[in-house]
């Protein structure tokens, strides 16, 4: 669930301390870069078709929280109310269903953590 969303538009500014080449383009030390963690959680070199969300697909590695040093310290917290807000409404709720076809969802890109406008549902 943390992967799917928030594919490409944005990014986070980071500086490069030395000279890269990526893709035949030369980045030099001090140029300024936008780091897209959406667009490497799509890659199709490490999910298989990454665009389709699947609840019962083997957990990968994702950049969603970033990485090494630049990992956030909250990911642990977010990660646990998650599965508790997600887990008290299944058993609250079985009877939930998506009230509009999957592709009538409408996703934020007004803000960097993107998310849903709105969910409907119906029990």
């Amino acid at each position: 669930m943390m992967r799917v969303p928030g594919k490409g538009g944005g990014g986070i500014p980071r500086y490069s301390h030395t000279d890269i080449e990526i893709g035949g383009v030369t980045i030099r030390a001090g140029d300024l870069v936008m780091l897209d963690n959406g667009a490497a959680n799509h890659d199709e070199a490490v999910f298989a078709d990454p665009d389709r969300f699947d609840v019962t697909r083997r957990a990968t590695a994702h950049l969603t929280f970033g990485h090494g040093v630049r990992y956030c310290i909250g990911a642990p917290l977010a990660r646990m109310e998650l599965q508790v807000a997600f887990g008290q409404m299944v058993s609250r709720f079985p009877d939930m269903r998506l009230a509009v076809p999957v592709e009538d969802l409408r996703v934020r890109s007004d803000v960097l953590t993107g998310g849903l406008i709105e969910l409907p549902v119906t029990w």
